[in-house]
């Protein structure tokens, strides 16, 4: 096979270690195995002794394709098999150079091109306690090893990465990992807007604002000597950070209405699935605020740039779904090795356990109607409110609108929002709105 000389390149001397991964072995639903592309390259086909036991596909040809080095490129060729070869889900009968993560379909067994560094050791599988953090590429060890490294040290931590990557799980494996004795709490800084959020975070007194009608120690006290998340920390609102910064700074807080400071004792941990620093250069998040919290950043890779990770995912994910062992179709595994998964971990979690559900039991996951759809709808990104559902925003002059509605009756407005009475009491001080006004109108 003749590559086109313009592609072809001379392999630098620290060039990684081009490989083919074998990730779901057959028979069963055995550990992925790894084999280096040697110079000469690698002849695939049924009886090809590659991995640790010769492929026994009946669906494949003796001779079905080949994968050779070109400079510090592999290139995958189809030699005429019956079933052709398909390269991220498509059927290719040419040459084509490979990309890190392409899979390749032989037949019903599925390869994906990486590097050595980038695949687990011989007969190794690396399962993480936690399912999210398990694999043996680069990015998800770095995650690991970081985690190891800061948790026994009381700094403030970062932690980036998209919906679905698992950043609360890592958080509290550093509230685990750091001997605090105290509880994990946890707030989505972005359900509030800044008066709400101060009095979740700080408390409040009794009397601060028109249904407090007792003291709420807050969110910072209630995690005493343990660890207090603050996910979607860039949706914090700018007036309240300089409120947050100087907290962090003395370790004091101050419970809205109140005179005094409270000293506090906390590990304080950001989540965002938005890089902080970009929110910095668009003046969205204060420099000073972003400083004093990122001591340490952990970095969580998108499940779709460690696809060599899926394998071994797919199955300590199925073991929280109390199907061990089963394994999954050709169809399936093709199917979770090519999609993008924009919903990253919790979206594989998903499509496994409609799978596990949908198969009857006794037969390998297929890759039925249910999970085609879950597939290519991404149906679990949003959830629709129903039509006559509550706004989940209630502005200033939404609530008004409500009061009036209600005739200032403040239980028949939360029910009508789905909210507890305190909670609406907190909502109408931050946006100073007295219910007393709209009563009898």
């Amino acid at each position: 096979m003749t590559a086109p000389a313009h592609r072809i390149r001379m392999l630098p001397a620290d060039a990684p270690r081009r490989a083919l991964l074998l990730p779901f072995p057959r028979p069963g639903n055995g550990p992925a195995q790894s084999r280096p592309i040697p110079r000469e390259g690698l002849m695939l086909g049924r009886g090809a002794a590659v991995f640790a036991e010769p492929f026994d596909d009946p669906a494949m040809s003796p001779r079905h394709a080949e994968v050779r080095l070109h400079g510090a490129e592999a290139v995958v060729r189809d030699l005429g098999s019956f079933a052709v070869t398909r390269l991220n889900g498509v059927a290719v009968r040419d040459s084509h150079p490979l990309v890190e993560g392409d899979v390749l379909r032989l037949g019903d067994t599925m390869l994906v091109y990486t590097s050595l560094e980038r695949a687990p050791a011989p007969g190794e599988e690396r399962i993480a306690a936690e399912p999210e953090l398990t694999g043996a590429t680069p990015s998800i060890e770095a995650v690991r090893r970081s985690v190891e490294a800061v948790a026994p040290h009381p700094r403030t931590v970062v932690v980036t990465g998209e919906t679905g990557t698992g950043k609360e799980i890592v958080a509290r494996l550093l509230h685990r990992r750091s001997g605090r004795a105290g509880p994990f709490v946890a707030v989505n800084c972005g359900g509030f807007n800044e008066g709400l959020l101060a009095s979740e975070l700080f408390g409040h007194v009794r009397g601060a604002f028109t249904g407090a009608v007792r003291d709420q120690q807050g969110l910072f006290r209630a995690a005493r000597g343990g660890t207090l998340l603050l996910d979607e920390a860039g949706d914090i609102p700018l007036a309240l950070q300089a409120t947050l910064l100087r907290v962090l700074e003395t370790w004091e807080v101050r419970p809205v209405g109140s005179p005094r400071d409270v000293a506090v004792d906390v590990r304080v941990i950001a989540a965002s699935n938005r890089e902080l620093v970009t929110l910095v250069q668009q003046g969205l998040f204060r420099a000073d605020l972003y400083a004093r919290l990122a001591q340490w950043i952990i970095r969580i890779p998108p499940l779709r740039d460690r696809r060599e990770d899926i394998p071994a995912l797919s199955r300590a994910l199925l073991v929280r779904l109390d199907a061990a062992g089963r394994p999954l179709t050709p169809d399936l595994e093709e199917a979770l090795l090519v999609h993008p998964w924009p919903l990253n971990v919790r979206g594989l979690l998903n499509v496994l356990s409609i799978a596990a559900i949908a198969t009857p039991a006794g037969q390998p996951l297929a890759l039925g109607p249910e999970v085609r759809a879950a597939l290519q709808d991404n149906r679990f990104e949003r959830s629709p409110l129903p039509p006559d559902a509550p706004p989940v925003e209630l502005d200033r002059l939404s609530l008004e609108e409500l009061l009036r509605r209600f005739g200032g009756r403040v239980a028949e407005v939360a029910r009508h929002v789905g909210v507890s009475r305190p909670k609406l009491y907190r909502l109408l001080w931050s946006v100073d709105l007295d219910p007393a006004r709209f009563r009898g109108r």
